[in-house]
Protein backbone atom coordinates (compact mmCIF):
# COMPACT_ATOMS: atom_id res chain seq x y z
CA UNK A 1 0.00 0.00 0.00
CA UNK A 2 1.69 3.46 -0.78
CA UNK A 3 2.13 5.69 2.39
CA UNK A 4 1.08 8.70 1.55
CA UNK A 5 3.10 12.00 2.13
CA UNK A 6 1.87 14.68 4.36
CA UNK A 7 2.67 17.93 3.57
CA UNK A 8 2.64 20.09 7.08
CA UNK A 9 3.52 23.48 8.49
CA UNK A 10 6.83 22.96 10.18
CA UNK A 11 5.93 24.78 13.79
CA UNK A 12 5.62 22.07 16.65
CA UNK A 13 2.00 22.67 16.64
CA UNK A 14 1.16 22.04 12.73
CA UNK A 15 3.80 19.03 13.28
CA UNK A 16 1.44 17.69 15.94
CA UNK A 17 -1.47 18.22 14.36
CA UNK A 18 -0.37 16.25 11.06
CA UNK A 19 1.23 13.13 13.73
CA UNK A 20 -2.39 13.06 14.71
CA UNK A 21 -3.41 12.14 11.10
CA UNK A 22 -0.72 10.01 10.89
CA UNK A 23 -2.02 8.08 13.77
CA UNK A 24 -5.39 8.11 12.51
CA UNK A 25 -3.67 6.55 9.31
CA UNK A 26 -2.02 3.67 11.18
CA UNK A 27 -5.43 2.88 12.95
CA UNK A 28 -6.57 1.81 9.42
CA UNK A 29 -3.63 -0.21 8.69
CA UNK A 30 -1.65 2.27 6.73
CA UNK A 31 1.37 4.29 7.52
CA UNK A 32 2.41 7.59 6.39
CA UNK A 33 5.40 10.71 5.83
CA UNK A 34 5.68 14.05 7.25
CA UNK A 35 7.45 16.69 5.01
CA UNK A 36 7.34 20.14 6.37
CA UNK A 37 6.29 23.41 3.77
CA UNK A 38 7.37 26.68 5.04
CA UNK A 39 5.13 29.34 4.76
CA UNK A 40 5.09 33.08 4.39
CA UNK A 41 2.89 33.47 7.70
CA UNK A 42 5.86 31.32 9.60
CA UNK A 43 8.23 33.09 8.43
CA UNK A 44 7.11 36.67 9.34
CA UNK A 45 6.07 36.48 12.29
CA UNK A 46 5.87 40.19 13.00
CA UNK A 47 3.14 41.47 10.53
CA UNK A 48 -0.43 41.14 11.79
CA UNK A 49 -2.25 38.51 10.38
CA UNK A 50 -4.78 39.94 9.01
CA UNK A 51 -2.14 42.68 7.21
CA UNK A 52 -1.17 39.32 4.87
CA UNK A 53 -4.38 40.20 3.13
CA UNK A 54 -7.22 38.00 5.10
CA UNK A 55 -6.99 34.04 5.15
CA UNK A 56 -4.70 31.29 3.47
CA UNK A 57 -1.78 32.60 4.87
CA UNK A 58 -1.23 29.29 6.38
CA UNK A 59 -2.14 27.60 3.46
CA UNK A 60 -1.34 28.80 0.17
CA UNK A 61 2.39 27.27 0.23
CA UNK A 62 0.97 23.82 1.46
CA UNK A 63 -2.16 24.10 -1.53
CA UNK A 64 0.92 24.87 -4.59
CA UNK A 65 3.50 22.22 -3.12
CA UNK A 66 0.05 19.53 -3.22
CA UNK A 67 -0.79 20.83 -6.78
CA UNK A 68 3.46 20.25 -7.71
CA UNK A 69 2.94 16.59 -6.69
CA UNK A 70 4.66 17.29 -3.28
CA UNK A 71 2.85 15.61 -1.45
CA UNK A 72 -0.55 13.37 -1.19
CA UNK A 73 -2.43 15.42 1.58
CA UNK A 74 -1.91 18.99 2.77
CA UNK A 75 -2.89 19.15 7.29
CA UNK A 76 -4.12 22.59 8.70
CA UNK A 77 -6.19 23.61 11.27
CA UNK A 78 -9.53 24.69 9.40
CA UNK A 79 -9.85 27.96 11.03
CA UNK A 80 -6.64 29.03 9.04
CA UNK A 81 -8.41 27.54 5.83
CA UNK A 82 -10.06 29.64 3.33
CA UNK A 83 -13.91 28.88 2.46
CA UNK A 84 -12.41 28.96 -1.36
CA UNK A 85 -9.71 26.30 -2.10
CA UNK A 86 -6.90 26.25 -4.48
CA UNK A 87 -8.86 24.83 -7.87
CA UNK A 88 -8.51 20.84 -7.73
CA UNK A 89 -8.71 20.58 -3.95
CA UNK A 90 -10.77 19.31 -1.87
CA UNK A 91 -11.01 18.68 2.35
CA UNK A 92 -11.20 15.18 2.27
CA UNK A 93 -11.51 14.67 5.77
CA UNK A 94 -12.28 16.14 8.91
CA UNK A 95 -11.10 15.02 11.93
CA UNK A 96 -13.05 14.77 15.36
CA UNK A 97 -13.16 18.31 16.92
CA UNK A 98 -11.15 19.51 20.22
CA UNK A 99 -12.37 22.16 22.39
CA UNK A 100 -13.06 24.99 20.44
CA UNK A 101 -12.62 27.26 23.37
CA UNK A 102 -10.21 30.57 23.94
CA UNK A 103 -8.32 30.65 27.05
CA UNK A 104 -6.49 33.14 28.87
CA UNK A 105 -3.48 32.85 30.11
CA UNK A 106 -1.44 34.53 32.74
CA UNK A 107 1.33 33.92 35.24
CA UNK A 108 -1.63 33.49 38.44
CA UNK A 109 -4.42 31.96 36.48
CA UNK A 110 -6.46 35.47 36.61
CA UNK A 111 -9.70 35.13 34.65
CA UNK A 112 -10.20 38.43 32.39
CA UNK A 113 -12.44 40.99 35.24
CA UNK A 114 -9.62 40.63 37.80
CA UNK A 115 -6.79 41.87 35.21
CA UNK A 116 -5.06 44.71 36.61
CA UNK A 117 -6.33 48.48 34.82
CA UNK A 118 -4.29 49.01 31.38
CA UNK A 119 -3.42 44.82 31.66
CA UNK A 120 -1.11 43.91 28.35
CA UNK A 121 -2.92 41.13 26.47
CA UNK A 122 -1.00 39.82 23.33
CA UNK A 123 -2.86 38.41 20.64
CA UNK A 124 -2.84 38.50 16.44
CA UNK A 125 -6.39 37.83 16.01
CA UNK A 126 -8.86 40.80 15.32
CA UNK A 127 -11.97 38.45 16.83
CA UNK A 128 -10.00 38.31 20.20
CA UNK A 129 -8.70 41.71 20.29
CA UNK A 130 -12.54 43.10 19.88
CA UNK A 131 -14.01 40.32 22.35
CA UNK A 132 -11.43 41.57 24.82
CA UNK A 133 -12.23 44.81 24.47
CA UNK A 134 -15.88 44.30 24.60
CA UNK A 135 -15.37 43.20 27.76
CA UNK A 136 -12.24 45.78 29.26
CA UNK A 137 -12.14 48.79 27.06
CA UNK A 138 -9.51 49.60 29.35
CA UNK A 139 -6.83 46.73 28.13
CA UNK A 140 -3.71 47.03 25.56
CA UNK A 141 -3.79 44.86 23.27
CA UNK A 142 -0.98 44.12 21.23
CA UNK A 143 -0.15 42.26 18.31
CA UNK A 144 1.93 38.64 19.39
CA UNK A 145 2.44 36.22 16.72
CA UNK A 146 4.87 32.99 16.84
CA UNK A 147 4.28 29.78 17.98
CA UNK A 148 2.68 28.20 21.31
CA UNK A 149 5.76 27.90 23.41
CA UNK A 150 6.77 31.39 22.29
CA UNK A 151 3.72 33.14 23.11
CA UNK A 152 3.36 31.34 26.58
CA UNK A 153 7.38 32.71 27.53
CA UNK A 154 5.79 36.05 26.85
CA UNK A 155 3.38 35.68 29.91
CA UNK A 156 6.14 33.42 31.86
CA UNK A 157 8.98 35.99 31.44
CA UNK A 158 6.72 39.22 32.56
CA UNK A 159 6.36 40.79 29.45
CA UNK A 160 3.08 40.35 28.82
CA UNK A 161 0.54 40.21 31.57
CA UNK A 162 -1.49 37.95 29.25
CA UNK A 163 -2.56 36.07 26.29
CA UNK A 164 -5.32 34.91 24.30
CA UNK A 165 -4.97 31.19 22.90
CA UNK A 166 -7.06 28.13 21.79
CA UNK A 167 -7.44 25.28 24.16
CA UNK A 168 -7.20 22.73 21.40
CA UNK A 169 -3.24 23.50 20.98
CA UNK A 170 -2.33 23.41 24.27
CA UNK A 171 -4.47 20.10 24.52
CA UNK A 172 -2.02 18.76 21.25
CA UNK A 173 1.16 19.84 22.61
CA UNK A 174 0.16 18.26 26.34
CA UNK A 175 0.57 21.59 27.79
CA UNK A 176 -0.86 21.91 30.86
CA UNK A 177 -0.39 25.47 31.99
CA UNK A 178 -1.50 26.21 35.52
CA UNK A 179 -2.27 29.84 34.63
CA UNK A 180 -5.19 29.14 32.05
CA UNK A 181 -8.87 30.48 32.67
CA UNK A 182 -11.71 29.59 30.33
CA UNK A 183 -13.02 32.45 28.26
CA UNK A 184 -16.82 32.55 27.80
CA UNK A 185 -16.04 34.12 23.90
CA UNK A 186 -18.22 32.89 20.81
CA UNK A 187 -15.06 31.44 18.48
CA UNK A 188 -13.50 31.31 14.68
CA UNK A 189 -15.47 29.38 12.71
CA UNK A 190 -13.44 26.09 12.33
CA UNK A 191 -11.73 26.07 15.40
CA UNK A 192 -10.54 22.89 17.05
CA UNK A 193 -10.85 20.86 13.96
CA UNK A 194 -8.03 19.41 12.09
CA UNK A 195 -8.52 18.33 7.94
CA UNK A 196 -6.95 17.31 5.66
CA UNK A 197 -6.50 18.64 2.24
CA UNK A 198 -5.93 16.86 -1.05
CA UNK A 199 -7.15 16.59 -4.72
CA UNK A 200 -9.99 14.01 -5.70
CA UNK A 201 -7.79 12.06 -8.05
CA UNK A 202 -4.71 11.15 -5.61
CA UNK A 203 -4.30 7.69 -5.02
CA UNK A 204 -4.86 8.50 -1.52
CA UNK A 205 -8.27 10.70 -1.54
CA UNK A 206 -10.70 7.90 -0.15
CA UNK A 207 -8.13 7.27 2.20
CA UNK A 208 -8.18 10.14 3.48
CA UNK A 209 -12.00 10.14 3.57
CA UNK A 210 -12.40 7.01 5.77
CA UNK A 211 -10.71 9.45 8.36
CA UNK A 212 -13.95 11.47 8.24
CA UNK A 213 -15.96 12.60 11.55
CA UNK A 214 -19.36 13.18 10.37
CA UNK A 215 -20.70 15.15 13.06
CA UNK A 216 -17.61 17.54 12.98
CA UNK A 217 -18.01 17.66 9.31
CA UNK A 218 -21.48 18.95 9.55
CA UNK A 219 -20.67 21.51 12.33
CA UNK A 220 -17.79 22.76 10.16
CA UNK A 221 -19.58 23.65 7.02
CA UNK A 222 -22.36 25.37 9.15
CA UNK A 223 -19.69 27.91 10.76
CA UNK A 224 -18.12 27.89 7.07
CA UNK A 225 -21.10 28.73 5.45
CA UNK A 226 -21.92 31.93 7.75
CA UNK A 227 -17.98 32.79 6.90
CA UNK A 228 -18.63 32.08 3.36
CA UNK A 229 -21.46 34.28 3.39
CA UNK A 230 -19.89 37.43 4.74
CA UNK A 231 -17.53 37.31 2.63
CA UNK A 232 -14.24 39.05 4.36
CA UNK A 233 -12.60 36.43 6.00
CA UNK A 234 -10.00 37.71 8.96
CA UNK A 235 -10.42 41.47 7.86
CA UNK A 236 -13.45 41.46 10.04
CA UNK A 237 -13.80 40.33 13.83
CA UNK A 238 -16.82 37.87 13.88
CA UNK A 239 -17.35 34.71 15.33
CA UNK A 240 -18.83 31.63 14.76
CA UNK A 241 -19.50 28.06 16.24
CA UNK A 242 -21.84 25.04 16.14
CA UNK A 243 -22.82 22.26 18.98
CA UNK A 244 -24.91 19.23 18.82
CA UNK A 245 -28.05 19.68 21.15
CA UNK A 246 -28.70 15.56 20.22
CA UNK A 247 -29.96 15.51 16.97
CA UNK A 248 -29.67 19.33 16.00
CA UNK A 249 -27.37 21.78 15.34
CA UNK A 250 -27.20 25.00 17.23
CA UNK A 251 -24.77 27.56 15.72
CA UNK A 252 -24.10 31.21 17.16
CA UNK A 253 -22.68 33.74 15.49
CA UNK A 254 -21.21 37.41 16.34
CA UNK A 255 -19.92 39.94 14.49
CA UNK A 256 -18.19 43.04 16.64
CA UNK A 257 -16.70 46.57 15.60
CA UNK A 258 -12.87 46.61 15.52
CA UNK A 259 -13.22 48.07 19.23
CA UNK A 260 -15.28 46.18 20.67
CA UNK A 261 -18.17 48.76 21.52
CA UNK A 262 -20.77 46.94 19.82
CA UNK A 263 -21.85 43.64 18.76
CA UNK A 264 -24.76 41.84 16.87
CA UNK A 265 -25.48 38.42 17.95
CA UNK A 266 -27.76 35.62 16.75
CA UNK A 267 -28.69 32.14 17.28
CA UNK A 268 -30.35 29.27 15.17
CA UNK A 269 -31.00 25.66 16.16
CA UNK A 270 -32.47 23.20 13.22
CA UNK A 271 -32.07 19.46 12.92
CA UNK A 272 -28.95 18.89 10.34
CA UNK A 273 -28.54 15.69 8.75
CA UNK A 274 -26.31 16.57 5.48
CA UNK A 275 -24.17 18.87 4.08
CA UNK A 276 -27.02 21.01 2.40
CA UNK A 277 -28.76 21.48 5.59
CA UNK A 278 -25.35 22.49 7.16
CA UNK A 279 -24.80 24.92 4.77
CA UNK A 280 -28.51 26.51 4.50
CA UNK A 281 -28.35 26.51 8.55
CA UNK A 282 -24.92 28.71 8.50
CA UNK A 283 -26.61 30.99 5.55
CA UNK A 284 -29.72 31.18 7.25
CA UNK A 285 -27.84 32.51 10.23
CA UNK A 286 -25.87 35.59 8.14
CA UNK A 287 -28.96 36.49 6.67
CA UNK A 288 -31.05 36.95 10.07
CA UNK A 289 -27.97 39.31 11.32
CA UNK A 290 -27.23 40.85 7.48
CA UNK A 291 -29.95 43.18 7.71
CA UNK A 292 -28.98 45.04 11.37
CA UNK A 293 -28.37 48.79 11.09
CA UNK A 294 -25.05 48.15 13.04
CA UNK A 295 -24.12 44.96 10.43
CA UNK A 296 -24.58 46.97 7.47
CA UNK A 297 -22.87 49.85 8.97
CA UNK A 298 -19.82 48.04 9.58
CA UNK A 299 -19.46 46.09 6.34
CA UNK A 300 -19.25 49.57 4.26
CA UNK A 301 -16.06 50.03 5.87
CA UNK A 302 -15.27 46.58 3.94
CA UNK A 303 -17.00 46.83 0.25
CA UNK A 304 -14.59 44.08 -1.35
CA UNK A 305 -16.96 41.15 -0.39
CA UNK A 306 -16.85 37.89 -2.37
CA UNK A 307 -20.57 36.40 -3.03
CA UNK A 308 -21.64 33.00 -1.65
CA UNK A 309 -19.72 30.54 -3.72
CA UNK A 310 -19.45 26.56 -3.35
CA UNK A 311 -18.82 25.11 0.06
CA UNK A 312 -15.53 22.87 -0.11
Amino acid sequence: MHKPNLLTRGSPLARRQAELVLEALHRTGCDGRLCAVSCCGDRDKRTPLHAFGGFGVFVKALEEALLAGQGDGAVHSLKDVPCRLAPGLELACYLPRDSSRDLLVTRAGLPLKALPEGARVGSSSLRRKAQLLRARPDLKVQNLRGNVGTRLRHVDEGNLDAIVIAEAGLNRLGIAHDGAFPLPFITAPGQGIIVVEASPRSGCFDLFRSLDHRPTRLQALTERAFLQAVGIGCHLPLAANAKWHGDKLTVTAEILSPDGAWTERQSLSSAVDDETAAAKLGRRLWSDLAGRPKVKEILGLFPLRKGIGDLP
